[in-house]
């Protein structure tokens, strides 16, 4: 204890061969000065007990938004996954679709032929209906033809005056019997 005192008692004179003394002012100076220490240390300890806090906070938000990104991540492969077989499907889709379409192709131009046979079909049959018609009164007007020379034999010799300048009705069939 005597080392401590003469550690504290610094400005006593060892020269004068006295015993170390308990200096109060000296005492009082080492005291504010200690206590002007710990206030410092004090000050620093809160606020770096303050900077501890506050990264113990920054840690727990860097492990909350570690954990959000890694669940944000889960939710992109899975959203990833999810479209990979999205764009499978509209793959087999559009592949799908562009066979209908080539076949859609290729009715419309079966069709097409078909109408263009069929409107040759109905000019052909139309040619062979006139044809038939023309047929059917030719045959007609040949019994008339051959009714009408038989009538025009039955009837009298000499046709009157009146008849022969206007060619009267008989003249219709005698133009047709010219032709």
């Amino acid at each position: 204890m005597a080392d401590a005192n003469f550690t504290v008692n610094a400005n006593s004179a060892p020269e004068q061969g006295l015993s170390p003394q308990w200096n109060i002012k000296s005492l009082m100076e080492k005291v504010l000065e200690l206590q002007d220490l710990l206030l410092q240390a004090q000050e620093k300890n809160l606020f770096l007990s303050a900077q501890a806090r506050e990264l113990e906070r920054a840690a727990r938000d860097t492990e909350d938004l570690k954990a959000e990104l890694t669940a944000q991540g889960l939710i992109l492969a899975d959203k990833a996954r999810e479209n990979k077989s999205i764009h499978q499907e509209f793959s087999r889709i559009s592949n799908l679709l562009d066979v209908k379409v080539q076949e859609t192709e290729e009715l419309k131009t079966a069709l097409a032929e078909l109408q263009h046979q069929v409107k040759s079909r109905e000019q052909e049959r139309d040619i062979l209906t006139v044809m038939l018609n023309e047929m059917e009164n030719a045959q007609k007007r040949e019994p008339n033809k051959r009714n009408n020379i038989e009538a025009i034999g039955q009837q009298e010799p000499s046709p009157s005056k009146e008849q022969s300048s206007s060619g009267g009705w008989l003249r219709h069939f005698k133009d047709a019997l010219n032709k």
